[in-house]
């Protein structure tokens, strides 16, 4: 759970930074974007591949700030001990599960609700990556919510790069995708 005394939170999310394999340094106009905006917490979804892009996000924003988890591509070992497969926590009274996600692009909702039992849940959210691709969508009654990959455009996995936001309070959950 977060605790927190605020009555709305703003999470800035990333996921898929790839970093040095994709590209050499993390997306400055992001961390910018991230402060300019005075988030409250940054959720990764995984797939740093490299501690040293976990270290500049604790460096950024300190390490009560970052909530992150590893993807199929964090191969680092000082990464894995360091970060769960999932989180599951509670944020103003909605139930968020964190995960990386798994299998191909395509249906990549419809594989999580199977493989994860989700309909049978009671999350009022689902943050994932690992697909590249931004992702938005209420399925019955489940936010499900990606970022994409802030990760140069290459055709092959990413036909454009972005990042997100969500808005939280009480009431509601307000999701955002910023594209690059």
């Amino acid at each position: 759970m977060i605790k927190t005394d605020k009555k709305e939170l703003l999470i800035g999310v990333l996921s898929d930074t790839h970093i040095p394999e994709r590209t050499t340094m993390f997306p400055e106009i992001v961390l910018e974007d991230f402060k300019k905006r005075n988030v409250d917490f940054v959720f990764h979804l995984g797939d740093f591949t490299e501690l040293k892009v976990y270290k500049r996000l604790t460096d950024e924003f300190g390490k009560d700030k970052i909530l992150a988890i590893r993807g199929n591509m964090d191969f680092d070992q000082e990464l894995n001990d360091l970060l769960p497969d999932k989180i599951e926590l509670e944020i103003l009274g909605h139930k968020v599960l964190m995960l990386h996600g798994m299998g191909g692009p395509n249906m990549i909702i419809k594989r999580l609700i199977k493989k994860l039992n989700l309909l049978n849940s009671n999350y009022d959210v689902v943050i994932f990556g690992h697909t590249h691709r931004p992702e938005n969508e209420i399925v019955n009654g489940i936010l499900f919510f990606s970022p994409g990959t802030t990760t140069p455009i290459d055709e092959k996995f990413t036909v454009l790069s972005s990042y997100g936001y969500l808005k939280i309070s009480e009431d509601k959950i307000e999701p955002e995708i910023i594209h690059l």
